[in-house]
């Protein structure tokens, strides 16, 4: 934790990280149930979960699950601007919902957008008309993703110990079924996921009443759609402010015949946050959560000697990340607002 964000009042301190890890692998849980593994009273993780939240210092949010990943069209697109106008740029782009994530970035380009459309031809619409027709855009280019390694709803504080996180993934499990097929996201599944989107942990009853439905059948529908492998939930906390300001991107090449094991191998580092898939030259793309800059020279070097096959291309590290999953952000990694994602299939998967 930075002392400059002490000062003004904002710390995420080993117990508010605890409580968020243990979050991360149980997104819904009463604190009653973190009590045991996290040994602590119900009263006092609901009393810093509060402080988290009302700060605007972490949140529980809804994101796309495997399916919906696997069924939507994703691409990075990289945008270079007028100098001048590069922050009315990201202004504009942090309104679109297909704009899922948008960072500020060193390198190659001044921005780098993570979009999500149904199919390939709203793909082209969104960046022909709502991205490249932007007053101050120069010039863009577009990687479409052709596979997910792992993405940031699957990354992890390393806060709790092994038994601690087994026990709470263990839990989560018992909660599952097995993937079903599912018809299309109906329009009351979409106004309930721009509820999650909002607020993952929002009481049953009043996400039933959003819908209009009990609170019962609201529970049945939550897990149809979280077991059928459409939606996950992920807890989300300003990185900043909690030590880990550094998110880096490599542009990396691989052998077609390697990338399955290459990808799968760097998924697994523990600094990862996105690795996919691309068609282009550079066809693998890495982003990591650092502590610091100089930490991205370590991860290259350990990574290339368990990886010969990788060569990595460019290199950028993120100024600004403005939006992230559909939460526009401050300096400080601090939620400012929502614009919840349109990435939902309105038809069968």
């Amino acid at each position: 934790m930075s002392a400059d964000y002490a000062d003004k009042g904002l710390y995420i301190d080993e117990i508010d990280l605890r409580i968020i890890n243990a979050l991360q692998l149980a997104p819904r849980s009463t604190w009653l149930s973190l009590a045991g593994p996290l040994e602590l009273d119900a009263a006092t993780i609901a009393r810093r979960w509060n402080r988290l939240s009302d700060s605007a210092l972490a949140w529980v949010t809804v994101t796309p699950g495997p399916r919906v990943l696997d069924a939507i069209v994703t691409a990075a697109v990289e945008i270079d601007c007028a100098p001048a106008q590069l922050d009315a740029v990201a202004d504009h782009l942090t309104t679109l919902a297909h704009a899922v994530t948008i960072e500020i970035s060193t390198g190659r380009a001044d921005l780098l957008v993570t979009a999500g459309t149904p199919d390939l031809a709203s793909m082209s619409q969104f960046i022909s008309q709502q991205i490249a027709t932007i007053d101050g855009v120069q010039g863009l280019r577009t990687s479409i993703i052709t596979r997910w390694f792992t993405e940031g709803g699957r990354w992890r504080l390393n806060a709790l110990a092994p038994s601690e996180r087994g026990f709470l993934a263990a839990g989560e499990s018992r909660g599952r079924r097995s993937p079903s097929r599912v018809a299309a996201v109906s329009e009351q599944d979409r106004t309930l996921l721009t509820t999650l989107a909002h607020d993952g942990r929002t009481p049953m009853r009043e996400l039933a009443d959003s819908i209009g439905i009990s609170p019962a059948a609201c529970k049945r529908q939550i897990d149809r759609l979280t077991s059928s492998g459409l939606v996950a939930l992920r807890c989300e906390f300003a990185r900043p402010v909690a030590g880990l300001p550094i998110l880096a991107t490599l542009w990396c090449r691989v052998d077609a015949e390697h990338l399955d094991m290459v990808g799968r191998l760097l998924s697994r580092a523990p600094e990862v946050r996105n690795c996919f898939a691309v068609v282009g030259s550079e066809n693998l793309v890495v982003q990591l959560w650092l502590h610091s800059p100089a930490e991205l020279d370590a991860f290259e070097i350990r990574i290339r000697r368990e990886c010969p096959e990788l060569h990595i291309g460019e290199r950028s590290i993120v100024l600004y990340l403005r939006k992230l999953l559909g939460h526009v952000l401050d300096q400080q990694g601090r939620r400012t607002g929502t614009i919840a994602p349109d990435v939902w299939l309105p038809r069968e998967v």
